[in-house]
């Protein structure tokens, strides 16, 4: 226990903050899930273990059905995060360079965590005992990692005996009527043609317990000595993907009302095709994925743009937005076809866009979300007229992790602001608003920092 509610019944039976609860009612706790499941009786039996004794205590009470024991945990799962233990082809986390933060090698697979914070997992780690108790929390919505229903192509993937089972275990947590968001990581000759096509519509069978399906391409960096040789996707190829998904949209929006299935931004930028409009994407209920970003940000952009009242002439002030090559491709575009014509002038003179090279993980990763602040600096440096003191530099947030507002190499805005010799680093976040109102200055500062 965390603390305690010195009013609530916990700190009258005599709780106290460290002491950690074993059983409610003869039940074995896991996790705040058996805990609020099983507090839910008029009559309740606690066993404690003592922090300061070591001994286990047991305590009887009566309450309201619904009455809460005041107890708060510092921790969501009592028993650790149940980790994966797949070897996928395509495992990102097998693809990392040595030496970094050991919070970026961890696994997870654990449904609990898929229900709180929307990761997804295989169900492949499940025994049938606990594959029962997630169907009697009924937890919804969870977010599945399919890749395939093949049940061959799935354990080929996944690396796991009990990969096959998909279909199987997906059909059952629908008949317990969860909602399943789902992905598919493509990659390409391995899960895409004919083997797409089955996997769409073996989860469109779900009927409406299938909430979504992302299909996203799959993500290599150039750490991949003596892993399975996978490729990126050409442009012909996330053209077909496309069109795949797209059919198959169609026809959820047919009979269904609702779109369903998504392709990730990334397989729009690869084939050099418009962004669907932005009622296909709903409630953007995929954004983690990379699926209606762009557009979520072009909208947000336009909507910015169409509020503004400024009529800012060309300052001669240079400003440099940083970004990933994919970043670049979607930007130089907005730069060219939604400016405003007031701010039009300016684009050449005011904004230098600079898609930076992943040379940490490779130049096949093309997010800004994986740039490192090296690669930032020697980007900005090998200009032929880099930034100079005083210039602004616009960084994505994307780039910075909560746990100290640091870039996967450990720098800060200001870090790289010295290392570039005094350049003055912003970090705008990565919403269309947030950069209009960032490089027209005369607008409210919104998303900066």
């Amino acid at each position: 226990m965390e603390d305690l509610d010195p009013a609530g019944l916990a700190s009258r039976l005599g709780l106290r903050r460290g002491d950690r609860v074993i059983a409610v009612n003869g039940h074995a706790i896991h996790d705040v899930l058996d805990y609020g499941f099983y507090i839910r009786e008029a009559r309740v039996s606690l066993d404690i273990l003592d922090k300061a004794t070591g001994e286990i205590r047991r305590f009887e009470l009566k309450k309201d059905e619904d009455d809460d024991l005041g107890i708060r945990f510092s921790e969501a799962t009592f028993d650790g995060l149940r980790r994966c233990q797949n070897r996928c082809l395509f495992c990102f986390v097998d693809q990392m360079p040595p030496g970094m933060r050991p919070s970026l090698y961890a696994k997870d697979d654990d449904y609990r965590h898929s229900f709180w914070h929307g990761n997804f997992i295989t169900l492949t780690n499940l025994s049938e005992a606990a594959f029962e108790r997630l169907l009697s929390l009924r937890l919804s919505p969870l977010y599945i990692s399919v890749q395939a229903t093949d049940g061959e192509t799935r354990q080929r993937l996944l690396g796991h005996r009990r990969a096959g089972e998909i279909m199987d275990r997906l059909r059952r947590l629908a008949e317990a009527r969860i909602q399943l968001h789902t992905q598919i990581v493509c990659c390409p000759g391995l899960n895409d043609g004919a083997v797409l096509d089955k996997s769409l519509a073996d989860l469109a069978s779900l009927g409406y317990a299938l909430a979504s399906v992302a299909v996203v391409p799959v993500g290599l960096t150039k750490h991949r000595e003596g892993l399975f040789p996978l490729r990126p996707f050409a442009p012909d190829e996330a053209e077909a993907v496309l069109r795949q998904v797209g059919a198959w949209r169609e026809r959820a929006l047919a009979e269904r009302g609702e779109s369903v299935f998504f392709a990730a931004d990334e397989f729009y930028l690869l084939a050099g095709l418009p962004f669907p409009p932005a009622e296909v994407y709903e409630d953007y209920g995929q954004l983690e994925n990379g699926v209606g970003l762009c557009r979520l940000f072009w909208e947000d952009w336009e909507e910015a743009a169409r509020q503004s009242q400024e009529k800012r002439d060309p300052t001669g002030e240079r400003t440099f937005i940083v970004t990933g090559q994919s970043g670049q491709r979607f930007l130089d575009r907005l730069l060219n076809d939604a400016l405003p014509p007031w701010a039009a002038k300016g684009r050449d003179s005011d904004i230098r866009l600079i898609g930076v090279t992943n040379r940490f993980f490779g130049t096949t990763v093309t997010v800004a979300g994986l740039l490192t602040g090296r690669d930032v600096i020697e980007a900005l440096r090998g200009l032929d007229n880099p930034p100079q003191q005083g210039e602004r530099v616009l960084l994505p947030s994307v780039m910075f992790r909560a746990e100290g507002d640091v870039t996967l190499d450990d720098y800060t805005a200001d870090g790289i602001a010295e290392a570039l010799g005094g350049v003055r680093t912003e970090v705008i976040d990565a919403e269309g608003g947030a950069l209009f109102a960032a490089l027209f200055p005369g607008e409210k500062q919104r998303g900066s920092r």
